[in-house]
């Protein structure tokens, strides 16, 4: 599940041999490059640029050692099969909020509906000679097909080794997952990462953690937002003997939510510390998870600090493998500048919007943005000391300060741009969906605080209807203009959140999506 096989020439699979000081070199006998003009993607894709448009992923893809694979804004790659995308030299693979980049299933409902049962495609696998990776703005959906042993996949895995070269650069941030089979993000070996404002939903099936990291990575885990794990949300460890390099994290500003649920017969948490590991554990949201922190006995407690940080469990009902705040018997503890709460009010205070329900797992209607009044506001401390230097190097990534909020989308608008969607191409339900692009509807400003401006680049000539639509398909507000091409909408009385704005000027309808701060 978290090894790379080796390659058979004669099956023309992956090769990767991974150890604590050995390098892999991608072999190439067997594999055939594909024309690089083609859209079609597989086999040694060389040192390659993939420009804005649409590709489809058909058989599973190498790069090659001191080779690099560049993907620009708006590429969307739709993978056939259970194939992935092998890393042995460097990934640039940085989009754009208004121009983001895309690995999906090329049937998006069937991947959907198989969510739990069975990943579509494999995944990106970085090797140990690879040094550089950075991914942003880009979607990670509907991975965890099998590997050679018939185990899930994680979506983004870094096989990184504990002593070649110094260590991988290894900046993930901005980044959408959804659906995968096993853990999301994986990370093994001697690394300098960045994980910050990513929206991380549905991952794992029966099990996977959805941030699991060993073998000596260093750096942060900050303002994600975390949805429906299946086992811990972020897990670190160093290992059982092997005591460095020593993984060390600062977590911080992190939103947990319904998380570790579908690991059933073990204990699951939140947060995991353990073998060995180290963390800042500081300011961080966890509602209705099945467990909140556990730092074991084997953590490395001399270097974990922790402290202001909210967890709400969905009932107060605990017993030996639900609804504790602190695992009982492990050497974290309540901290007095913790908030601690239970039951369905506490945890519909936090947020927007909370779905109570965490029986579903297949759409995220949660707007995880914090209520008016929330007991995460202003609760944060700014004055924890965090890690600041690695022994493998300076901190990667950009650089985010503590909040004097907890939570990844603190009320002054730094943290975290990205609201959770239900699931990938989900369109909120209306009452008419045809959608055309003659009018030209633009809204501004977007984030909106008290009103929105929407502009036509074509006049409205006769009446027009404008919906203010929510996540949850329900039309908030709706109002009738007369002749003009542009219009104001007064939002001030609106919950922070995700919303879709309807026009409808005769048979025309145009939508577009804003965010209400």
């Amino acid at each position: 599940m978290k090894k790379i096989y080796i390659l058979s020439i004669a099956l023309a699979l992956m090769v990767g041999i991974i150890n604590a000081s050995t390098k892999h070199v991608l072999q190439k006998s067997g594999i055939k490059a594909k024309n690089a003009n083609s859209n079609s993607l597989g086999g040694l894709l060389g040192s390659r640029t993939l420009t804005a448009g649409t590709y489809t992923l058909d058989s599973s893809a190498f790069v090659d050692v001191n080779e690099t694979l560049t993907v620009m804004p708006g590429v969307k790659v739709l993978a056939t099969g259970n194939y992935n995308i092998e890393i042995a030299g460097t990934l640039i693979c940085n989009g754009t909020d208004e121009n983001p980049i895309i690995f999906t299933a090329n049937d998006e409902k069937t991947a959907h509906d198989s969510l739990g049962r069975s990943g579509w495609w494999g995944g990106i696998l970085i090797d140990s000679t690879s040094l550089n990776v950075s991914v942003t703005y880009t979607h990670l959906d509907y991975t965890g097909g099998p590997d050679g042993s018939g185990g899930f996949q994680a979506s983004f895995d870094v096989e990184g080794s504990q002593s070649y070269n110094g260590g991988a650069k290894i900046i993930f941030e901005d980044n959408w997952m959804f659906g995968g089979m096993d853990d999301a993000i994986h990370l093994k070996g001697y690394i300098t990462v960045s994980i910050k404002r990513n929206v991380l939903q549905r991952l794992g099936g029966p099990d996977g953690d959805l941030i699991n990291i060993k073998a000596g990575p260093e750096g942060d885990i900050a303002y994600n937002y975390i949805w429906s794990s299946a086992n811990s949300g972020v897990k670190l460890n160093t290992g059982k003997t092997v005591l460095s390099p020593e993984t060390k994290l600062n977590i911080y500003n992190n939103t947990f939510v319904d998380g570790n649920w579908r690991k059933v017969g073990e204990l699951s948490s939140s947060i995991l510390i353990d073998q060995f590991a180290a963390a800042n554990i500081y300011n961080n949201i966890l509602v209705a998870c099945r467990n909140g922190i556990n730092i074991t006995s084997k953590a490395d407690m001399n270097n974990t600090k922790y402290g202001n940080n909210l967890i709400y469990m969905y009932s107060a009902t605990a017993d030996s493998f639900t609804n504790n705040q602190y695992i009982p018997g492990s050497k974290g503890t309540q901290q007095s500048t913790d908030k601690v709460d239970a039951g369905l009010t506490a945890c519909g205070k936090v947020f927007t919007h909370w779905d109570s329900d965490i029986t579903i797992d297949t759409a995220d209607f949660n707007v995880p943005t914090l209520a008016t009044g929330s007991p995460a506001i202003g609760a944060g401390t700014t004055n924890a000391t965090l890690y600041t230097s690695f022994s493998a190097g300076a901190p990667v990534g950009t650089a985010m300060p503590l909040n004097t909020d907890l939570g990844a989308y603190p009320t002054d608008g730094t943290g975290n741009k990205h609201l959770p969607s239900p699931y990938p191409g989900y369109v909120a339900p209306v009452s008419i969906n045809t959608i055309s692009g003659k009018l030209g509807l633009s809204v501004y400003p977007n984030p909106a605080v008290d009103e929105l401006t929407l502009t036509c680049q074509s006049a409205i000539m006769g009446n027009m209807q404008v919906d203010i639509i929510d996540m949850q398909g329900r039309i908030v507000l709706s109002k009738s203009f007369g002749t003009a091409n542009q219009f104001k909408i007064n939002l001030s009385y609106l919950s922070k959140g995700l919303y879709l704005c309807r026009l409808i000027q005769g048979s025309t309808i145009e939508t577009s999506k804003f965010l209400k701060k």
